[in-house]
């Protein structure tokens, strides 16, 4: 299982997040690369303004992030999302399956599946593969 990355501040998880996802050339099994956007942060780490509410303006909240105007505030984001950002490179890069995106709203047109928690696949994710 990969490493969880220490929250000391949301300043040096975004750090990690952009040198070691946004700025490598990450691949998947099949050759093809693996994009990880700046702005997609908030979400992976599910940030929320005091309303409860993920922030409407990524670029500009990634920007007062790097500034300092925003710090980790417990109830207003995911530790664990935010802890386990490192096993996005196991994911990319070895998923146990790639499916076609299927949320509505998402982004990209393929979903990378892995699982994480167990060594064996129960048979409904192995029938999926």
């Amino acid at each position: 299982m990969p490493r969880l990355l220490p929250l000391e501040s949301i300043q040096d998880t975004l750090r990690w997040y952009e040198e070691n996802l946004c700025d490598v050339d990450l691949r998947d099994p099949r050759g093809f690369r693996v994009r990880f956007k700046c702005e997609h942060f908030i979400h992976h780490i599910k940030l929320t303004n005091k309303y409860g509410k993920e922030p409407r303006n990524r670029t500009l909240t990634i920007e007062e992030i790097r500034a300092g105007k925003i710090q980790f505030v417990s109830g207003r984001y995911n530790i664990q999302r935010a802890s386990e950002i490192p096993w996005a490179v196991e994911l990319a890069t070895a998923p146990d399956c790639i499916c076609p995106n299927w949320q509505a709203l998402g982004t990209g047109d393929e979903n990378y599946v892995r699982n994480f928690g167990t060594a064996r696949l129960s048979a409904v994710e192995s029938s999926r593969m």
